[in-house]
């Protein structure tokens, strides 16, 4: 035996609506993306970008986390904010170790300027010349 529904009757909908998305977490996670890739790929200079993702993640994660029914799209500002977090890291360490190669480029150069009055030329003469 089947009953039949109500006249009027509409079924619930599965599940809760979701809520909108929060303006601003998909630019996070590009920020964040995009100085991922330049601090690996670019020698750096995704510092510069990086630390927008990262700190606009955290922001964003945050108003998320304090209306949950107003705003959606935490995993796209938490994507921003790891991704910033690791661009700024690794962009700090390549911008580090060229600041460190520099120097030591300038410190071989005064170095060797320093040496003798004789460079490696002149002696290889030297030595040519004895046996000639």
């Amino acid at each position: 035996m089947t009953s039949t529904p109500p006249p009027g009757y509409q079924p619930a909908p599965y599940g809760f609506p979701q809520p909108p998305p929060h303006p601003e977490a998909n630019s996070a996670m590009v920020f964040g993306i995009v100085g991922l890739c330049l601090s690996v790929m670019c020698g750096g200079i995704g510092v510069f970008v990086a630390p927008f993702g990262w700190i606009k993640g955290k922001r964003v994660m945050a108003e998320i986390d304090a209306n949950p029914q107003a705003y959606g799209g935490r995993g796209n500002a938490q994507a921003g904010f790891i991704t910033g977090l690791i661009g700024t890291i690794f962009g700090a360490l390549y911008l580090l170790f060229w600041v460190a190669y520099v120097i030591f480029v300038i410190v071989m150069l005064v170095v060797v300027s320093e040496e003798t009055g004789t460079t490696t030329f002149d002696s290889v003469n030297a030595m040519l010349s004895g046996r000639i």
